[in-house]
C-alpha cells in the first residue's frame, strides 16, 4: 500500500540505511539495474517493493541480522489493517508519531499526569477522551486507534519500551476506582514482559527536571532519534541533535531518580489495594 503510514515508515528507514553507507540514489539504482527516479519513488513511498526486491536492496546496503528482519517484516505488514482504515481525520503530527512508533527499535517515555496511550486500557482511554470532549460518535474509533498503537509491544519482535511514570499518574483516579484497578493491574501484567520496563518516580523526590513535561524519545535502526511532545491539540516533534540531547540527558536523570522495577511494582500494587478499598460495592 503506497503512501500509507507503514509504507512511509519503511521508506524512511531505507533512505536512512542508504545514507548511512554514503551511497547515492543513482549508485544504488545502478547496482540494482534501476533508474535513479525509481529509487527516489521508493524512498518517497510512491512505489511498493516486492519482498524479493527489498531483499536485494538490503544486501547491497549491507543490512543484516535483526535489522534486516525488522524491515522485511515491516514490508510484509504494509497491507495489514491499521489506523488509516478507522475513518479518522488524523493530523500530520499524529500520523508522524504513529509512523515513528511502527519503525522504532526502542521507546523511552516519561508520563507526568496520565498514563501513556501505549499502556492504557480501553476504560482508562474512554474516561480520558470523555474528559477531553471527544464526540460520542468518534469515541470508539479513537479508542481502537489507541489499542492499535499498542500492537508494537506485542508483535513477534516487540519494541524495547522503558516507561518512567510520575507517582501522580498512579493516584489520579481517572474513571474512578474500578477503572483504575483494571488499569493498574494491566500495568503490572505489562511489566512482566521482557521488553517492557516500568519505573515510578515517587512523590518524595520533590522537584526534578521531568516536571517540565511528558515526552517520548524514539530510537530507530538507522534514522536519528526523535522526541515527541504530545499535548491536547498538537504533537511537537524534535529531531535536531541538540534538541534531542536535552531529553537524552533528562532520561539519564530520570533513570537515577526512579525506583527500581521491583519497588515500582510494589508501589503500583499498593495503589491497587487503595482503589480496592475505595471501590463501591456492586
Amino acid at each position: 500500500m503506497t503512501g500509507s503510514p507503514r509504507a512511509r515508515a519503511l521508506a524512511r528507514e531505507l533512505r536512512a540505511a542508504r545514507k548511512s553507507t554514503g551511497m547515492s540514489m543513482r549508485r544504488l539504482g545502478e547496482r540494482l539495474g534501476w533508474s535513479e527516479s525509481k529509487v527516489s519513488r521508493i524512498e518517497l513511498a510512491q512505489h511498493q517493493l516486492s519482498e524479493t526486491d527489498l531483499s536485494s536492496v538490503l544486501v547491497i546496503l549491507g543490512v543484516t541480522g535483526a535489522e534486516r528482519e525488522k524491515l522485511l517484516r515491516l514490508a510484509r505488514d504494509l497491507d495489514q489493517p491499521a489506523w488509516w482504515e478507522l475513518g479518522l481525520d488524523l493530523s500530520p503530527q499524529l500520523t508522524a508519531l504513529l509512523d515513528a512508533e511502527q519503525r522504532a527499535t526502542r521507546i523511552t517515555q516519561f508520563s507526568l499526569v496520565v498514563l501513556p496511550g501505549l499502556l492504557q486500557t480501553r476504560g482508562y482511554t474512554r474516561a480520558l477522551f470523555s474528559a477531553y470532549g471527544v464526540p460520542p460518535e468518534q469515541m470508539d474509533r479513537y479508542i481502537e486507534l489507541s489499542q492499535l498503537r499498542q500492537g508494537i509491544l506485542h508483535k513477534e519482535e516487540p519494541v524495547s519500551y522503558d516507561l518512567y511514570v510520575d507517582e501522580s499518574a498512579l493516584w489520579r483516579p481517572i474513571g474512578g476506582p474500578r477503572v483504575m484497578i483494571e488499569q493498574l493491574k494491566h500495568l503490572l501484567r505489562a511489566a512482566e514482559a521482557a521488553d517492557i520496563r516500568i519505573r515510578a518516580i515517587p512523590n518524595a523526590i520533590g522537584a526534578y527536571a521531568g516536571l517540565l513535561g511528558a515526552f517520548m524519545l524514539v530510537d530507530f535502526v538507522y534514522d536519528r532519534p526523535t522526541v515527541h511532545l504530545e499535548q491536547r491539540c498538537a504533537i511537537g516533534i524534535l529531531d535536531a541533535p541538540d534538541d534531542v540531547a536535552v531529553f537524552v540527558e533528562t532520561t539519564e536523570h530520570l533513570r537515577e531518580l526512579a525506583l527500581g522495577e521491583s519497588d515500582s511494582r510494589r508501589l503500583i500494587k499498593n495503589y491497587v489495594r487503595q482503589y480496592e478499598q475505595r471501590q463501591p460495592p456492586e
